[in-house]
């Protein structure tokens, strides 16, 4: 098992920072800009229809902070794991810590819990698997690269992203790669990767040239490849049209969307798109009855309709303030931010129907299961809300 001391710890912290500096070009400010630089909106009062109960919490820590750090629900149980590898399975309903295991790694994208495996991938460019009942590694395998969001299990076989545009199947048994699909990045790219997910027996997964791949679990083949966004742009900070954030599926209609190109609905029958909008965003798309909610590069929240694209609304008093992705719960949106707040929009109308300040640091995630939602701060703790 490899693992790093303290000093490559800080070492890799350092260069991890110096890269997302250079990558993270929608904050750019380029010498001869005069316009003054936006701040995040201010909160104001609003009346709180709905109210959020905290049912349990949790921390595991988190000195650092790679990828995302997603929380997986699996049999009534929350696994999370932090960047320095500490993993901890709580029970969901008490929030009772039922094992925990320092496993050493430098972990780089959160896990993933199914088919009684957890999976995720490291900073040192490797996929682990581990049994779900305590930790205990079952393998571990080389990928070509590093990856930043969690992996996909189908079964038979683990799928993992990894920042050099590759999307690889490994042996759910015994960690062997099977298969490996190769894209060509563009010359500029954001840090980030899509996180792959199955969906009707196929792995969908976006990727930094503005397309979403539709594959076949076992073999690998692409069944389609659809384009979100084509590259127009005069330069090349203007063709960055990345798909990192995750589509979703409805209606047989897969919708994705991507960073300064559109948001795009394409049906899964024959390929084609039926609507487009633009939009530019890195964040997951939800959906709630029918509409679709994004959240743009410059935190609006926006909500169209799922069979025609129209916008039905806006909300933008949260601007600039670094939310989450949307998360969908009941008829509500909860988004958070880098305050340590939490927003409940009406899906239907965007207006604020609660807010609660539930951490002093910025949230990174939240995940809703049923009633529930758990959230994630950025010092590594899982909280667990009911709305009331």
């Amino acid at each position: 098992m490899k693992t790093l001391n303290k000093l490559s710890k800080i070492f890799i912290s350092l260069s991890i920072l110096a890269l997302s500096s250079c990558s993270s070009l929608s904050s750019l400010k380029f010498w001869g800009d005069d316009e003054e630089e936006e701040g995040p909106a201010d909160l104001y009062s609003i009346q709180d229809n709905r109210i959020l109960e905290r049912e349990w919490s949790v921390s595991n820590g988190n000195e650092i902070s790679y990828g995302r750090l997603i929380p997986s629900v699996y049999e009534g149980k929350v696994f999370y794991i932090n960047s320095s590898g500490y993993i901890s399975a709580v029970d969901f309903d008490s929030g009772k810590l039922l094992w925990s295991k320092d496993t050493q790694d430098v972990v780089s994208t959160g896990l993933d819990v199914n088919f009684k495996t957890i999976s995720y991938g490291t900073f040192d460019g490797y996929v682990v698997a581990l049994d779900f009942k305590d930790g205990s590694e079952l393998w571990r395998s080389p990928t070509s690269s590093e990856s930043l969001s969690p992996p996909a299990n189908s079964g038979s076989h683990l799928v993992i992203q990894t920042v050099d545009g590759r999307v690889a199947g490994y042996n759910l048994k015994n960690g062997d790669r099977e298969w490996f699909h190769q894209t060509v990045l563009p010359s500029l790219t954001l840090r980030g990767t899509a996180r792959p997910f199955i969906d009707q027996g196929f792995i969908f997964t976006g990727f930094a040239g503005g397309k979403i791949a539709m594959i076949y679990p076992d073999s690998g083949a692409i069944r389609l490849e659809l384009p979100l966004t084509l590259n127009e742009g005069k330069s090349e900070l203007e063709r960055i049209i990345d798909v990192d954030g995750r589509p979703l599926i409805t209606n047989n209609l897969l919708i994705g969307a991507s960073y300064q190109g559109n948001i795009s609905a394409i049906n899964l029958r024959d390929g084609k798109p039926t609507w487009q909008e633009e939009i530019s965003t890195v964040k997951d798309l939800v959906s709630n009855g029918n509409r679709v909610i994004a959240v743009d590069d410059k935190d609006i929240v926006k909500a169209f309709g799922t069979a025609t694209g129209a916008r039905i609304w806006d909300q933008d008093d949260l601007k600039l303030r670094k939310l989450t992705s949307p998360a969908s719960v009941r008829n509500l949106v909860a988004v958070g931010d880098y305050e340590g707040y939490v927003h409940l929009l009406n899906a239907q109308s965007g207006n604020f129907e609660g807010r609660e300040k539930v951490s002093r640091n910025s949230i990174t995630e939240i995940v809703s299961k049923g009633d529930y939602l758990l959230i994630v701060d950025s010092a590594g703790r899982v909280q667990k809300f009911s709305i009331e």
